[in-house]
């Protein structure tokens, strides 16, 4: 069942016990041998708190509460995330409703009542953080006594990019654990921490040896500690110190410098400012459902949360059911400013590139600048050296077309010179194998015209990468008329590998965006 947390998988399970499977629920719960009951959170592919979710949740965690034989309890999430927060699809249906049906509840209520649940029980509840715990996810995490984290796993409260802020009791949680110079950031910016970082600032309590363990270890921690609900531990005096020191109103002022215009910042102040009062901890939640509330049926964050959506819809391509091809090393033609930033790109996923130019001086020129980028990360302390170096080691510089002979990906990134990219064209054909992707980076130029060159043009595709290219994150892939459906699905699926948000569009003049 995907519990590979334990030395002998198929002994142990013989002595589980599992609730029966439901149609409409998306958690399990066992009971292990050592009489700890583990709820899974099961909604692929996030494990989003869907209203089934929520309501499995609720439904299966009374069970174990309920059940004598279950001593502890642990909260964990099924793949490679233990909750990736709301089902942001189910927002309409609650704007639907408009804000006056709110008056005297929180539009997510139902979910601070499984937080509360989670907070009361009278046995021992510890999250076992097996991958990202985001938003409501981390919500859960904060609900439960301890919590116990992946190696890998990171948390945080992305709320503040859609216009939202952690509706689900976060916003009173987390300043009762974390000092504020680490709470605000996470609420203000939605940045994620990392596990190590998590575990020094008290959001985690341990981290786990790997993430196969953290059910294990986080169950061995649920018998060990007696119950310990986050919203009976008062604010640290140091947090309200400072909240009094005008920590809060320069953690507003910041924010509002880095996202002009936003609402969402000054309510989650708002909402930290009164979990550092003299407010109790339901106090505050009214403080929270309040703001939340105003939020949810803002116009801003109808338009993130539109954003959002289309976003993730413009990297779809509707019909295309073909497999991308593979993308385990990639070719890139001019190592100038394009070339070497799409270089990166690729290099800082762990993907091998080969690097070519015309001349040394140009070749050795392009390295120096690549090498320049990383060098200044590392004097910054946003890069180790040691990691710098592997990213070095990634790269092949070349002045030969025939080392491309391996290459899965092929960008040519040459000067907007219809002749020349025609030339590259022609030596591609030559040296690389005949199922290779080969894109043109081009800005407007005719890529039917340069597909041509090849003696199979469906294996071309445009690829407008915005510079610079290892920071910019549009990316435009152009269809040629003659690009296959599998084409199409990997040069789509680089765009993901890279992290770019890349959108299909039409070979014409200027494509999309420069249009625009």
């Amino acid at each position: 069942q995907g519990y590979k947390s334990f030395a002998s998988a198929a002994t142990v399970l013989e002595g589980f016990r599992k609730s029966p499977p439901t149609a409409s629920m998306s958690t399990e719960i066992v009971v292990r041998p050592d009489g700890v009951g583990v709820l899974t959170m099961n909604n692929a592919p996030v494990n989003s708190l869907a209203t089934s979710m929520v309501e499995s949740f609720e439904v299966n965690f009374k069970k174990l509460v309920a059940d004598s034989q279950v001593k502890a309890i642990v909260v964990t999430g099924a793949g490679n995330f233990f909750c990736g927060g709301a089902e942001i699809s189910e927002f309409s249906k609650i704007t639907s409703k408009g804000p006056e049906a709110f008056k005297d509840e929180s539009p997510v209520q139902g979910l601070c009542s499984v937080m509360d649940v989670v907070d009361a029980s009278p046995k021992t509840v510890v999250a076992a953080v097996n991958g990202a715990a985001l938003g409501g996810g981390l919500e859960v995490a904060l609900a439960c006594h301890y919590r116990v984290g992946a190696p890998a796993a990171n948390v945080g409260f992305p709320e503040v990019q859609l216009g939202l802020l952690p509706g689900g009791e976060g916003t009173q949680r987390i300043p009762r654990i974390a000092p504020l110079e680490v709470a605000l950031p996470m609420l203000l910016t939605g940045a994620p921490l990392k596990m190590d970082k998590a575990v020094k600032a008290g959001v985690v309590d341990a981290i786990a040896k790997d993430k196969a363990t953290v059910v294990d270890e986080a169950a061995q921690m649920a018998l060990s500690r007696p119950p310990a609900p986050i919203s009976k531990r008062p604010v640290s005096q140091a947090n309200r110190f400072k909240a009094l020191g005008g920590a809060l109103d320069m953690a507003l002022v910041q924010a509002s410098n880095q996202a002009k215009g936003m609402i969402a910042p000054e309510a989650i102040i708002t909402c930290v400012r009164a979990a550092c009062s003299s407010m109790s901890f339901q106090e505050g939640l009214k403080v929270e459902a309040k703001e939340f509330t105003k939020l949810l049926f803002s116009v801003q964050s109808a338009a993130l949360r539109h954003l959002f959506f289309a976003e993730r819809l413009a990297q779809k391509v509707p019909g295309n059911k073909a497999a991308p091809g593979p993308m385990a090393k990639v070719g890139i033609v001019g190592a100038g400013l394009m070339g070497g930033g799409i270089a990166i790109c690729f290099v800082q996923k762990g993907v091998s590139v080969v690097l070519k130019d015309a001349k040394q001086e140009w070749l050795d020129a392009g390295m120096k600048n690549i090498m320049a980028i990383w060098t200044g990360q590392v004097k910054r302390g946003r890069l180790s050296e040691a990691k710098a170096k592997e990213y070095a080691g990634l790269i092949k510089p070349t002045l030969a077309y025939e080392d491309f002979a391996d290459c899965d990906i092929i960008i040519e990134a040459v000067p907007e010179i219809m002749p020349l990219k025609k030339e590259v064209f022609q030596a591609l054909d030559k040296h690389t194998k005949p199922d290779a992707l080969i894109c043109t980076n081009t800005s407007g130029l005719n890529i039917d015209e340069i597909a041509a060159e090849l003696k199979d043009p469906s294996r071309c595709m445009g690829t407008h990468f915005f510079s610079p290219a290892n920071v910019m994150q549009l990316l435009e892939n152009v269809r040629t008329a003659k690009a296959s459906d599998k084409t199409v699905a990997t040069c789509m699926a680089m765009g993901k590998l890279i992290s770019k948000k890349a959108v299909l569009v039409g070979n014409c003049d200027g494509f999309v965006g420069n249009r625009m």
